[in-house]
């Protein structure tokens, strides 16, 4: 099989992705019309772009971390093997020739005029040590969906073998996600990893300049990038947890763009001058992350179920995100490769139920109510995320929790998720950056990579899913990832209350179209004039 075979399987990985409801985007129009502005830089002056962004990076060591806002700045400054384009297909990036071995060998040939920023060449040697750290090194947060890697082996400068210990039939996609960055081996192995990582070099488009922790971080042009240059001088991220003042800095020009924009605030851009909204969809679900550990009260199903029986979603949906979710009992979104559509939308995902619940927690043993639960959440992580805690811990307390709500800002939040010392509810938005199933349903089939998260362990899921993950039948592989959502949505481990849109306030001298995996494509970003 050469690389008919591969093209054949990258087709019928984006047309199950487009089947499973990948849609486009929906852009409202602008109030004003951006040509009438006289805003504009001067002839010659530095384009500049500024983005207002509701939470500020996680670290600086690309493989250490599974968050957007890290992820985003890295696909900016790194190349990859594989990326995705517009439509979330799967296309090679620095990879210009690929062939399917044997079912655990994928034989690849990549560019032979990539640089580093620092002007070192990108060769084979590069690739082999990023892929391998991350398939090896255990302490890395993404370890567990690589580690399915066994080596890569080196033909000659540019051009490599990845062996893998079993068919996998995700490795092109998972080769586009985040922690495939390539990495300079030779300039690291002069600096060490921990010196590294105080300034990443990469070989993309742009060049991190600085970080400042909490106030910005800034990208510039990158002159030894190999591909078309980038059309903006410098780009800064700034991170503003709190909405309204993230809307206020955009209404003024202090920023360009702004994400995370919160119903209340639509009006106000729409009705500015030199402002408009934009929507964009995303594979973001918001969920309830539960406890299943045994000794907690939300180990007995029958007090998860009451959990979710408990919350309208469409209330949520309609009310508070003003059709900016949609409710789903999936961690899986709708544009992504084996999603089930059985679990989606208010018809088959709300099954708010307040009389039951009460039954459900009498049954548990809590006949007068009193159930006591933590719900920790953030505050501007998500769109609106304070405000559907509350209205989520209202609507427990109503049938009979004794709810302890912790709102807390978007960094704690953060540092509770990934050292696992959350209690028994933590809300939190979580994407897919594979765009396979495979990569959300490690929940539910990998008991090792929620132990002290959920402590969630489902036999037959575990069994559904190393099965998926080496199954070569993308049709019936599909199933199987379903059946699993089916098995994980009644056993919840997880409430799922909705998969996300974005929206974003942008100003009238940028055209600016969102993509699904919420990425700042640059030269996707240009200015009206």
């Amino acid at each position: 099989m050469k690389k008919r075979v591969l093209a054949l399987l990258l087709a019928s990985l984006t047309a199950l992705s487009l089947l499973a409801g990948c849609g486009s985007k929906s852009t409202e129009p602008s109030s004003t019309d951006p040509a009438t502005s006289t805003d504009t830089p001067a002839e010659g002056s530095p384009k500049v772009l500024t983005i207002g962004i509701s939470s500020d990076l996680m670290t600086l060591d690309p493989q250490a971390h599974a968050q957007a806002v890290t992820d985003n700045m890295f696909q900016m400054i790194s190349v990859r093997l594989f990326r995705r384009d517009n439509s979330m297909a799967l296309v090679p990036e620095i990879v210009t020739d690929y062939e399917i071995v044997d079912d655990t060998t994928w034989k690849m040939t990549i560019r032979d005029d990539v640089v580093f920023s620092n002007g070192d060449p990108l060769t084979s040697a590069d690739v082999k040590f990023t892929i391998e750290r991350e398939a090896t090194d255990t302490s890395l947060v993404e370890n567990n969906f690589w580690k399915g890697i066994k080596e890569v082996e080196i033909i000659d400068d540019h051009s490599f073998y990845i062996h893998t210990y079993d068919a996998k039939p995700d490795l092109l996609s998972l080769l586009a996600k985040s922690g495939g960055d390539i990495m300079p081996s030779k300039y690291i192995e002069e600096v060490g990893m921990d010196e590294y990582i105080k300034d990443p070099i990469m070989a993309g488009q742009y060049k991190l300049k600085e970080w400042i922790p909490n106030d910005h971080f800034t990208l510039v042009k990158n002159e030894t990038y190999y591909g078309e240059p980038g059309i903006w001088d410098e780009i800064t991220f700034r991170p503003i947890p709190e909405s309204s003042t993230r809307v206020s800095e955009l209404l003024t020009g202090g920023v360009d763009i702004i994400d995370n924009v919160p119903p209340n605030e639509w009006e106000r851009i729409n009705g500015s001058a030199d402002d408009h909204m934009v929507t964009g969809d995303t594979s973001r679900i918001l969920l309830l992350n539960i406890r299943c550990t045994e000794g907690t009260v939300t180990a007995d199903p029958r007090v998860r179920e009451a959990i979710e029986l408990a919350i309208d979603k469409d209330q949520i949906c309609n009310e508070l995100l003003q059709g900016a979710g949609t409710p789903t009992r999936t961690r899986v979104g709708s544009g992504v490769t084996g999603f089930n559509w059985d679990l989606f939308g208010s018809e088959n995902a709300n099954l708010y139920n307040p009389e039951r619940a009460k039954e459900l927690l009498a049954e548990a043993g809590y006949p007068n109510g009193g159930c006591p639960i933590t719900y920790t959440a953030g505050k501007g992580k998500t769109l609106m995320d304070s405000e559907i805690a509350q209205m989520c811990a209202a609507m427990l307390t109503a049938v009979g929790f004794d709810v302890n709500l912790e709102i807390v800002d978007g960094s704690v939040l953060s540092d509770t998720w990934s050292s696992k010392t959350n209690k028994e509810i933590i809300q939190i938005g979580l994407s897919d950056s594979q765009y396979d199933a495979a990569y959300p349903l490690i929940h539910y089939g990998d008991k090792n990579r929620v132990a002290g998260l959920t402590d969630y362990d489902s036999k037959e899921c575990q069994a559904l899913y190393q099965a998926a993950l080496t199954n070569m039948n993308l049709e019936e592989r599909a199933e199987q990832m379903k059946e699993i959502q089916t098995i994980a949505s009644n056993d919840r481990p997880h409430v799922c209350l909705c998969q996300l849109k974005n929206l974003f306030g942008v100003s009238n001298q940028i055209n600016f179209t969102p993509r699904m995996d919420d990425f700042y494509i640059p030269n996707e970003i240009t200015p009206v004039n």
